[in-house]
């Protein structure tokens, strides 16, 4: 790797929103250098892996087996008095299938399709700080497997995560208040039973203003994780699941791998994007802020990223005002639904136990056509007076 370098843009994290960006920036014309951190793709994981179908469209990729661990048509979910909610075919109409993947081969080939494409792969690459040049380009200093390293580019687009370390050199603040972050362990267990679809349990004792997760990887293993509000909590996150795998669904079950991380779970940035600044996924805070989930809203943020930074290059201008599309096209496509989303968290990490038993009380008595989150906001708001109350705004 040269000591300095230039390129139209540089995208800096390399999960599935930067190779994703870095793969259509590319095909878009653009040359392309894209650094991570790490020095193998794909680890460590810090998600329960679980994706819908629908990623794969906005991947423009058909799905590769080597991707898929486990397909999954049915979600439990099981209050805190331990009430289940089966939400299979009996209660779902038009079942809409998902996968739980295998990151550590979806991510590296994500990467191998942008290298496909033209973009310039560069690992155990940590990017340290950034300044503006006179002449309108962005400079990147890095730090290559020990030596310094200089990057001119047109475009950054910040892909590095939720601790991403991008926006505050070039005027914006990227900080997540601790009580919209998320703690998260997760454990791959082996010699589980009885797995079949998605389970999610509920309650203060057993996930305070989260849910405790058992997502199938295959007939007899799975990742079961935690994801906690640690200002709504007595101990830390491995508590709270050290506890779970002490109970019954757990027995017999044997530890294989940990995992740890912390999502955002707040609004997205109040502008994901600058003068030649483009923020992506957890690095925007563009995250599900009720399941915690952000491989969808990489990968869309990323494709959108790519396609704008690129179409500013052809075009020369680079500015707020050039890359302001990329915010249009993630708004236009899911930016509602997240805002009712984070209304909904807010609501959520306040309801007591006897109030959570009674959303699961409203669901057992409803069927659905289609399942999401915002269906399952409805149907409890709808049966349930008291819920009725906070959840009106929202339906």
């Amino acid at each position: 790797m040269n000591k300095h370098m230039e390129c139209d843009i540089l995208v800096v994290g390399l999960g599935p929103g930067g190779s994703t960006a870095a793969r259509f920036a590319a095909n878009g014309g653009a040359k392309v250098i894209a650094i991570d951190k790490r020095a193998e793709i794909g680890t460590p994981i810090q998600c329960a892996e679980g994706v819908s179908k629908s990623v794969f469209e906005k991947l423009e990729l058909e799905p590769d087996p080597n991707w898929l661990r486990k397909e999954v048509s049915g979600v439990k979910l099981i209050a805190p008095n331990g009430k289940v909610i089966d939400l299979d075919e009996s209660k779902v109409s038009q079942v809409a299938y998902g996968y739980v993947l295998d990151r550590k081969v979806f991510d590296k080939d994500l990467v191998g399709h942008a290298a496909r494409a033209g973009a310039e792969i560069y690992l155990k690459t940590r990017f340290v700080s950034g300044e503006r040049l006179e002449n309108g380009l962005v400079r990147a200093h890095a730090r290559h497997f020990g030596e310094d390293v200089v990057i001119d580019a047109k475009i950054i687009i910040a892909a590095d995560g939720v601790a991403s370390r991008v926006g505050p050199f070039f005027g914006v603040k990227t900080f997540v208040p601790l009580k919209y972050m998320e703690s998260c362990v997760q454990y791959e267990m082996t010699n589980m039973r009885d797995i079949k679809g998605l389970e999610m349990y509920f309650g203060h004792d057993v996930a305070p203003g989260g849910y405790v997760w058992v997502f199938p990887k295959s007939d007899n293993s799975a990742n079961v994780g935690v994801g906690i509000i640690p200002v709504h909590s007595e101990h830390k996150a491995k508590y709270y699941l050290d506890k779970f795998l002490e109970s019954p669904r757990m027995e017999g079950a044997r530890f294989v791998e940990l995992n740890a991380g912390g999502v955002p779970v707040s609004k997205p940035l109040k502008k994901t994007y600058a003068d030649n600044i483009l923020f992506v996924g957890d690095a925007g805070r563009i995250v599900n802020p009720i399941t915690g989930g952000g491989i969808s809203t990489a990968i869309s943020t990323g494709k959108y990223a790519g396609m704008v930074a690129s179409d500013a290059i052809r075009n020369g201008k680079t500015d707020a005002d050039a890359l302001s599309g990329y915010e249009d096209l993630w708004q236009d496509d899911f930016g509602k639904r997240l805002d009712v989303l984070y209304k909904a968290q807010e609501i959520f990490v306040e309801m007591s136990d006897d109030e959570l038993n009674d959303a699961a009380d409203a669901l057992s008595k409803v069927n659905f056509d289609k399942i999401s989150e915002i269906e399952i906001l409805k149907a409890i708001a709808k049966t349930n007076i008291k819920l009725l109350i906070k959840l009106k705004s929202l339906i």
